[in-house]
Formats: structure tokens, C-alpha cells, sequence
């Protein structure tokens, strides 16, 4: 009798101390959150030693909890092998492990005999979830190209897509990214990027996780400074996808309501937004979602706005009619 009460006791208690899993901590705090580890171990290389680096990094991303890791373009050298394949088994075993999800990128051998410059999406259970093949194909990396264009991942988290190193030169991969409803946009790369990954951000308000160099741009296009290094090369960072812009036009009302009905459970940005003539919301209590008052209410998101526009503008260009 006294080892059952011990047992229910110790249940209990483990249930208050236990530590919170990726999933849970993230569902515990405001908004959507969703933490992210870029690691920035480089391209290309001898693949035993690289895959075990990766590997290092993975156990200490999944120690700290992290959602989602993503690795460097080819991070482990450029031997082709096949999906699944060594090296993502090896990193699927991590995934499962610390039901975390990896962008794996490697050089794939298709079944067909061609070669791409691939990354492999593996989810929280180390399953293959998806993958994208390099649309733009640098000179000289006798590669094929790809024939699927962008794809964009649904998540437990959000929608996520990736483009891949020499893909940031093209503008309509991060346009489309936006218009199948990317909210991050990861770029393994072999160097860092830079300026144009501010401005697909900030004009495409979504987060582009940058592994080149391991930088974190916000949907405005700043580079986040809330970044912590548990180890060399290694960054994360926690982004809320719920960080919502709402377009001024036709919402002022709409927006006065909202923040009067839940005061205290969100604010309004009066730092961000005023030039660009946006309403930024935030939430400030755990299972308070911007995005879901907003559809409440009927107030469209600033990306949803744009689409809508360009649809009814360009239907009324086609049938000749007035705005």
C-alpha cells in the first residue's frame, strides 16, 4: 500500500517538474511560437567527419529543445546517395529521438540516374516528409535541375519552404514561397546571403532562417538579435507565427474593436507599421492567437488583403470594369 502511494506521489510530482517537450513549450507561451536551430557547419567535405559534426549538433539542438533544425546545403560533401539513404538515416534517428523535425540536404541519387542538389525534409518521427530539389543549379555542379519548382511543408507549427543557395538570385521562387503561404522560408546555403534575404523578408513578411552564416530574418526583414549559440556554429531562435500585420485600409474600426474586446491578451506595435500604413499585433497570453481573432472578426491579414486584391483587380483589368 505504502509503494502505490509513493508511486501515484512520485507520478505527480514528475507531471509539475518534468521538463516540457518542444511541442508543449512552444504551446505554453503567446502566439505560435516555434524555435529553430541554423546550423552553420558549412558545405561540402569529408562526409564521415561532417556527418558526425552534424550529428553533435543535432544532439545538442534537441537538448535544447528545438522544433526544427536545419543543416547546410551538402553539408556532409557531394557523394550522391539515394532517399532514404546513409546520411539520412543517420539524421533521422536524431529527428525521432528528439521528435524534432531536420531539413537534410544531400546530394540525391534518384531511382531514374539523375543527380540533384535535394533537401530532405524528415519529421518530429524521423519519417521522410518531403524534400525539394534545387530549382536554379549553380555553374558547374553537373547536377539536374528541378522539373517541381517551389513546395511548401504544412507542419505541426506552420507552413515552411526551402530554397536552396543560388536560388536567392531569382525572385519568383520567394515570390511564389508567399503565395503558397510559406511563414518561414529556409535557405541552406554555402555562404551567407545577405541584403537580399532582408528584402524577400520584409517584402514577403515571412521569417528566412539563413544557414550560410546562421542568421535569423524577421518578417520586416530585420535580422533578429535574440539568438542564442549553445555551441560554435550552432544558432537558434524562437519566431512567433503569429505575428500578424494587418493593412490599414477599411480595418481601423475592426482593430479598435478588437484590442477593447481583449485587452491585456493582445497589443498593438506603435513602434512598427506606421510608415507602411500596418497594424502589427501581438499576442501576450498563452492560447491567444492573433490569427484566429482576426478571422473571428472578419479582418483580412495583410497577406491575405494583397491576394484578394490582385484577384478582384485583375478580374475587373479582364472584364473591363471599374474598381
Amino acid at each position: 500500500m505504502l509503494l502505490r502511494v509513493l508511486v501515484v506521489l512520485f507520478g505527480a510530482l514528475w507531471a509539475t517538474w518534468a521538463p516540457l517537450s518542444a511541442e508543449e513549450g512552444c504551446a505554453a507561451l503567446p502566439g505560435r511560437q516555434v524555435k529553430v536551430a541554423a546550423i552553420a557547419i558549412g558545405f561540402g567535405g569529408n562526409h564521415d567527419e561532417k556527418l558526425r559534426l552534424a550529428l553533435e549538433h543535432l544532439e545538442t539542438a534537441g537538448q535544447e529543445g528545438v522544433d526544427i533544425a536545419c543543416l547546410p546545403e551538402e553539408f556532409a560533401g557531394t557523394g550522391a546517395e539515394p532517399i532514404p539513404g546513409p546520411t539520412t538515416e543517420a539524421v533521422a534517428r536524431l529527428a525521432a529521438k528528439y521528435k524534432m523535425y531536420v531539413i537534410c540536404p544531400i546530394r540525391e541519387q534518384a531511382a531514374d540516374g539523375r543527380q540533384y542538389n535535394t533537401a530532405v525534409l524528415l519529421d518530429r518521427q524521423g519519417k521522410v516528409a518531403g524534400y525539394y530539389r534545387k530549382v536554379f543549379v549553380f555553374w558547374g555542379e553537373g547536377l539536374n535541375l528541378s522539373q517541381e519548382g517551389v513546395k511548401v511543408f504544412e507542419l505541426d507549427f506552420g507552413r515552411i519552404a526551402v530554397l536552396t543557395c543560388f536560388d536567392l538570385n531569382f525572385d519568383e521562387l520567394w515570390a511564389e514561397a508567399e503565395r503558397k503561404g510559406a511563414e518561414i522560408v529556409f535557405w541552406p546555403s554555402a555562404y551567407g546571403g545577405g541584403l537580399p534575404l532582408s528584402g524577400y523578408a520584409m517584402i514577403h513578411n515571412y521569417y528566412v532562417v539563413a544557414v550560410g552564416n546562421g542568421d535569423f530574418i524577421d518578417i520586416f526583414g530585420n535580422k533578429l538579435q535574440q539568438v542564442s549559440s549553445p555551441r560554435k556554429q550552432q544558432f537558434i531562435a524562437t519566431l512567433d507565427l503569429d505575428l500578424t500585420i494587418v493593412h490599414r485600409d477599411f480595418n481601423g474600426e475592426k482593430i479598435g474593436k478588437l484590442l477593447r474586446e481583449h485587452q491585456g491578451e493582445i497589443e498593438l506595435l506603435e513602434h512598427v507599421g506606421n510608415t507602411e500604413a500596418w497594424y502589427v499585433l501581438r499576442s501576450l497570453k498563452a492560447g491567444v492567437r492573433v490569427r484566429e481573432l482576426c478571422r473571428q472578426q472578419g479582418i483580412e491579414t495583410l497577406r491575405e488583403y494583397r491576394h484578394r486584391s490582385r484577384r478582384q483587380i485583375n478580374e475587373a483589368r479582364q472584364n473591363d470594369t471599374k474598381i
